[in-house]
């Protein structure tokens, strides 16, 4: 595969990693974002990984920084649910 492919991968991992977060702000995506997490609650951060991993061997210059950037926001957004998820719901 060339390089412009893998730059496309990473795009498309993240907007299904950062897609399922952003409409479930809304009152319409509640639904879809709650399908998203009976899959698995750390499908996002798979996809937002997988994102950053292409965006680093993909095309060189603005998108590569563009694409690494947008992908580490994503992970950094992920994770942050991710980790109140598990632990900040805990009662003691």
């Amino acid at each position: 595969m060339t390089k412009k492919y893998y730059s496309i991968l990473s795009g498309v991992f993240f907007i299904m990693a950062v897609f399922p977060l952003a409409v479930g702000l809304t009152k319409w995506g509640n639904e879809f974002y709650i399908a998203v997490l009976n899959v698995s609650i750390f499908l996002p951060l798979i996809l937002g990984v997988l994102g950053f991993i292409f965006a680093l061997i993909g095309i060189k210059g603005r998108v590569k920084g563009s694409l690494v950037l947008l992908n580490v926001i994503g992970v950094s957004l992920s994770a942050f649910l991710v980790f109140v998820a598990m632990y900040g719901f805990q009662q003691p």
